[in-house]
């Protein structure tokens, strides 16, 4: 199975359009007022992407009203959970056929009770979420794929010199960039996405 690669933190219809051409597996978009890379889910639900790639919504720790509401204005396949409780739960069927994954630390994503679809193993920060550009500890994402039973995307510090290292120590099922392939907050350098890409997909 080809290695799952996401593109987050998409601000613009420009980037978004220029990445989706290079055909990523789902690209990311932030719904967190306190982020430099948040977006508006009306202006999101505008753009458009091919079929193929997934849209993944990313939150932090969200209540049931504003998933429903984001979801619908966005048109996401996927919601990304960071910092909710533990005990954490919401019934499926407010979100048919929406992925539901969990990110943040092994710590973390252990913990959580609720049947998630996939995890998003990160670096922690406790002033953000995401985009921080700090690695995460391989080794222990590494423990994270071999016990945990979900498909596991690594995130976190990750770079088109770095990527291949990772994905060779770690085996996730995918990984996840955003700071690591941008000018700046929020605007991506294409050429660091190619090569983010080329660089992921050659791992083995």
């Amino acid at each position: 199975m080809a290695l799952f690669v996401k593109i987050c933190g998409i601000c613009s219809k420009h980037d978004l359009e220029q990445i989706s051409a290079l055909n990523p597996s789902a690209m990311g978009f932030v719904f967190w007022e306190k982020s430099k890379r948040a977006v508006d889910p009306k202006t999101v639900g505008m753009w458009q992407t091919p079929a193929c790639i997934k849209r993944v919504g990313v939150f932090v720790n969200p209540t049931k009203d504003e998933l429903h509401a984001v979801v619908k204005a966005a048109r996401l396949d996927v919601i990304q959970l960071h910092k909710i409780p533990s005990h954490w739960t919401i019934d499926r069927n407010l979100f048919p056929s929406i992925e539901i994954w969990k990110a943040g630390t092994f710590e973390e994503i252990r913990s959580q009770s609720f049947d998630f679809d996939r995890f998003l193993i990160d670096s922690y920060d406790p002033k953000t979420v995401g985009g921080t550009g700090k690695t995460c500890d391989w080794n222990e994402a590494k423990q994270a794929v071999t016990t945990l039973k979900k498909p596991l995307l690594l995130a976190g510090g990750l770079t088109p010199q770095n990527v291949e290292q990772a994905i060779q120590t770690v085996h996730p099922n995918g990984v996840d960039v955003s700071s690591g392939v941008e000018i700046s907050p929020g605007k991506k350098d294409l050429k660091k996405v190619a090569a983010f890409l080329t660089a992921a997909r050659a791992a083995k």
